[in-house]
Order: structure tokens, then sequence, then C-alpha cells
């Protein structure tokens, strides 16, 4: 079997369409890259999501299934999530690990999630994939809060920037929780380069490549550009904010918003932000809301 354990937004969905359309060896989908450039547009085989699943599952796969674990599970980490593996999985196995290789990369991951898992073409989520299972704090900002939900814009906004740089250390240290044996990469390098990072996981599972991989490369990365576009406009904001330059911006998202307030606080700047439920969409305006923290 081949498992991919990812973050979810971390490719799993492209990997595995990958492994079946451009290998010899598996029969390929009929699928395509969609509007908000996820790869949704295919019932992966074996999408795992909790504890659960994993031993009612995995005894009834063939030995060239492909499995997508996402990781952490709402009850368990990825050591966990392998041993319950472990368990369950015998004979010769394939793996590969997704992971963040810093605090911006899991920033940009949030993004993805956002716009392809929260607000995507397939999957309309909302905000549960970041807040569901998280409350536990919420009542900080009223006692009367049960669900992230009654919070307010800006103080969703403000609990999400504190909340989030704890919550993705899991996304990087999980590269430092496998073994060996596992292949490794990080979500920047199969945005960078989806073709070599495809061609080295083929070799990983002892596959031989089938044409058309380069071509698909970068129709595929030409879809997810205007997330990266996105994440280089939050530098650009937080720059000439601090700077105090003139630039203008269109609206940008909830989860956008949290990132600009988290790197401000890391710059040693708090926003005013008590009943800025509207988030401003100039400099002057976000820097006069500024205070030295």
């Amino acid at each position: 079997m081949i498992h991919v354990f990812f973050v979810p937004g971390m490719f799993g969905s492209t990997l595995e369409y990958v492994l079946r359309n451009y290998s010899n060896e598996y029969t390929s989908v009929d699928a395509e890259v969609l509007p908000d450039g996820s790869m949704h547009s295919f019932d992966k085989e074996c999408h795992l999501g909790d504890q659960l699943q994993v031993a009612t599952r995995l005894n009834y796969l063939t030995s060239d299934a492909i499995t997508t674990p996402i990781y952490p599970f709402q009850q368990a980490h990825l050591p966990e999530i392998l041993k319950k593996f472990a368990a369950y999985v015998g004979g010769t196995n394939k793996e590969i690990l997704i992971y963040a290789d810093n605090t911006k990369d899991a920033e940009l991951n949030m993004l993805f999630q956002y716009h392809k898992i929260s607000t995507g073409t397939a999957l309309h989520s909302g905000l549960n994939i970041f807040c569901h299972g998280n409350e536990h704090n919420i009542t900080n900002w009223n006692i009367d809060y049960k669900h992230w939900s009654e919070m307010r814009p800006w103080q969703l906004r403000e609990w999400f920037s504190l909340f989030y740089v704890p919550w993705v250390q899991e996304w990087i240290e999980s590269q430092h929780q496998v073994g060996t044996d596992f292949y490794k990469v990080s979500n920047i390098e199969i945005l960078e380069n989806l073709p070599r990072v495809a061609r080295e996981i083929l070799r990983h599972c002892d596959l031989t490549e089938s044409p058309g991989l380069d071509d698909f490369g970068v129709h595929w990365r030409s879809k997810q550009q205007y997330i990266m576009d996105e994440f280089d406009l939050l530098d650009r904001v937080i720059e000439c904010t601090i700077n105090n330059v003139p630039f203008n911006w269109n609206p940008v998202n909830p989860i956008a918003e949290a990132i600009v307030q988290q790197r401000l606080r890391a710059n040693g700047y708090e926003i005013r932000c008590d009943g800025l439920d509207v988030f401003p969409t100039d400099s002057a305006t976000l820097y006069n809301l500024l205070e030295k923290c």
C-alpha cells in the first residue's frame, strides 16, 4: 500500500491523482483541477480522518491501495496515528509525509485551506476547519459564548491570530516524528516543482512514470497562483503599514486578516482591534490603529 499522510490543504489529493494518472501501474481517474486550484474533483480511495476509520477501513483494502490520512485527527496526533496504522497494515508499505517547514509556510497552507476547503468549489466547510474543537478559550472574549460562531468578526480575528501559531507547530514538528523509510516533502517543495517531487515519489513507490506529468504540473501550478499572490500581498500590507507608506488593497478573507494581525504582533505592534469588525484596506488607517507592544 501507499500511504500519504498530510495536513488538509497540503496537496494530498493532488499526489493521489498524480500516482494514479502518471504511473503505468495504476488506472487513471477522470478528474480535473477545479477553479479553486484543488483536486477535489474525484473521490480518494481511502481518505481517513479519525481513529475509527483506521480501524474499520484498512482491513478491507488491497495491497495496491492508496490511502490519504490527514493529521492530526481530532483526538490523536501523528505518533498515535502511525501506531494505529502499524496495528492494522501489514506487508510492504510506501509512506509519504507532507509537512510545513516553518510558521510562514504553515500560514500559506492556512490560505489554501480557506480557499479550497472553507469556501472551495467542491468543499464548503466554512471556518470549521480552523475553529471546530478549539473553542476552549473563547470565553475570554465573552463569558456567555458557547461556540466560536457567536464571536464578532474582530473577536474571531484576534482569537485566531493569537491561537494559530502554536496550533500549526504540529505541521512543522511532524517531519521529525517519522522514520527514515518515509519520503518527506514540504508543501513549498510541491508548489515550487510538482513534477520533480512526483518523480521522486514514483521512484520511492517503485512505480514507473507515464506521459504527461510536466504538462499537468504547469497547468496545476497556474491554478495555485491566486493564493500565492494573496500571500505575497500580506507581506506588502505589513511592510507598508509598519513604515507608514501609502498602500491600498482589496478586502481579504478573515484568515488573511488574522495573519496580518499576528505578523504585526511579531514585529512589536498590537492593533487597537476592539470593535474593528471591518478590517482596514489601506496602510494609513491600519498604521493609525497600531500600538507598540
